[in-house]
């Protein structure tokens, strides 16, 4: 069963009036690519949907409390064809994500599968639990 989620459709609906009714834009568009993010006992896990993306056009930055990531799946026109719709997602695609200090950003793993980026973000060790051991004393 699917869920409906009035404002996923009514930002789908602006996407497509922009698109329709919008003057040609100046410079690139940028595109927000759908997230999954998940929290287990090891950290955060970040999926970042990038259908089409080659994974050489694909760039993570982690710096002072943000994990960015930044890609590009240009369009290339061919002469002679006839394009009656396109409807995948072209262009720049970026995403920034406000991490917490509980989390380690200077060791972010980030692995590439079937147009899905994982990003994993282990909790920082000052934050993870730590069994301290009871002295007996005799």
């Amino acid at each position: 069963m699917i869920r409906f989620d009035p404002f996923k459709e009514l930002e789908e609906l602006q996407e497509r009036l922009a698109r329709t009714f919008a003057a040609p834009q100046q410079g690139p568009r940028v595109f927000a690519p759908p997230v999954d993010i998940l929290e287990d006992g090891e950290g955060l896990h970040i999926l970042v949907y990038l259908p089409g993306v080659e994974p050489e056009k694909v760039e993570v930055v982690a710096e002072e409390g943000v994990l960015a990531v930044k890609a590009e799946r240009p369009f290339e026109k061919k002469e002679g064809v006839a394009y009656h719709r396109l409807e995948g997602p072209y262009g720049t695609f970026a995403r920034s994500f406000n991490v917490p200090s509980t989390y380690d950003l200077a060791k972010v793993e980030a692995r590439f599968r079937h147009g899905v980026l994982h990003l994993k973000v282990p909790k920082a060790e000052a934050t993870k639990p730590k069994k301290i051991q009871v002295q007996v004393e005799g």
